[in-house]
C-alpha cells in the first residue's frame, strides 16, 4: 500500500505498546483543560489515549488511507478533530495548546522549528531519535551545543523523560528512540523584543566559527556584549549574513523535501 512507502520515506515507526502509551500520557501534564495537537496519528493508538485525558484533540495525518481509517474509528467521538494534510503546511492553532506525538523522524527538525516559533505552543512530548534529542538539548545532555539548541534554550526547557525499547514500535526502528519534553519558559532568558537580534547573532556565530563547545552561559555573555558594545553598522552586517545563511539552508531543505514528496507520490 502507498502509505507504507510514505512511512519508509519519512522514517515513521508506529508505537504499538498500548500500556506504555497510556502510562506516558497520564504522566504528562495534559489534562481536561488542554487542547492537544497530534502529528501523524497513524491508526490512532496515541489519539485514543489522549482522548481519555485531554479536553480536545486535533490530529493531523498526511496519509489519505489512514485519515479515512481515523474518520471511521472516531466517527462517534465529539472532542477529536481530524485533518488530512502535511503538518508543515498546517495552520497552527489560535489558542494555547500542548502536543503529544510520535513524529516522522525525517522531518523532526522542521517540526520542532515550527512549534517553537509559535507563540501558542505551551508544551510538547515528542517521540524522536535519541540523536535528534541530543541536538535539541545540547550540553550537558550532549557533548556540544548545536545551533538549534542555542536558539531554543532561552525560551524552552527540554529534557528526555523516557527511553523506548525497539519492541515498542512496528516496524522496529534501527535507532534509539526517546520521549523529548519541550516546555515554554514563563520568564524567558531573553526578552521577546530581542529574539530576532538574538537569532541573527547565533546564526551568524555558527555560520562563521566552530562554537559548539561554547556553553549557554558563554553565549549569553557574548550576546550581552554584542547588544551593548557592537556598532549599529556591524549589527546590520551580522543580520544580513545570518539571514542569507538561513535562506540558503531553507532552499536546500525545500529541495530535499520536494524530492521526498515526489518519491512518495510515485
Amino acid at each position: 500500500m502507498r502509505y507504507r512507502t510514505r512511512r519508509r520515506l519519512y522514517s515513521q515507526n508506529f508505537l504499538v505498546n498500548r500500556e506504555l502509551t497510556s502510562k506516558l500520557i497520564r504522566r504528562s501534564s495534559i489534562g481536561k483543560n488542554n487542547t492537544v495537537l497530534e502529528i501523524g496519528p497513524g491508526k490512532g493508538i496515541i489519539t485514543q489515549e489522549l482522548l481519555t485525558v485531554a479536553g480536545r484533540v486535533i490530529a493531523v495525518e498526511r496519509d489519505w488511507n489512514l485519515y479515512h481509517f481515523l474518520l471511521r474509528r472516531f466517527r462517534n467521538v465529539n472532542n477529536v478533530e481530524l485533518h488530512c494534510t502535511n503538518f508543515l503546511d498546517f495552520n497552527l492553532l489560535k489558542c494555547p495548546y500542548k502536543l503529544f506525538s510520535n513524529i516522522p523522524f525525517a522531518i523532526t527538525a522542521d517540526i520542532v522549528r515550527k512549534l517553537t516559533s509559535d507563540g501558542n505552543f505551551v508544551e510538547g512530548y515528542l517521540i524522536i531519535q535519541k540523536e535528534a534529542a541530543e541536538k535539541f538539548i545540547g550540553m550537558p545532555y550532549a557533548t556540544k551545543n548545536t545551533m538549534m539548541a542555542i536558539l531554543i534554550k532561552p525560551f524552552f526547557e527540554m529534557d528526555v523523560v523516557w527511553r523506548f525499547n525497539e519492541s515498542d514500535f512496528v516496524p522496529r526502528p534501527n535507532v534509539d528512540s526517546v520521549l523529548l519534553r519541550i516546555k515554554r519558559i514563563e520568564e524567558p532568558v531573553i526578552e521577546k523584543s530581542m529574539s530576532d537580534i538574538y537569532k541573527d547573532f547565533v546564526v551568524y556565530g555558527f555560520s562563521r566559527k566552530k562554537v559548539g563547545k561554547w556553553s549557554f552561559g558563554e553565549w549569553m555573555r557574548r550576546f550581552e556584549y554584542f547588544v551593548r558594545k557592537v556598532s549599529p553598522e556591524q549589527k546590520r552586517i551580522v543580520r544580513q549574513k545570518a539571514r542569507k545563511f538561513l535562506a540558503d539552508q531553507s532552499k536546500n531543505q525545500k529541495i530535499n523535501r520536494t524530492r521526498r514528496d515526489k518519491n512518495w507520490r510515485e
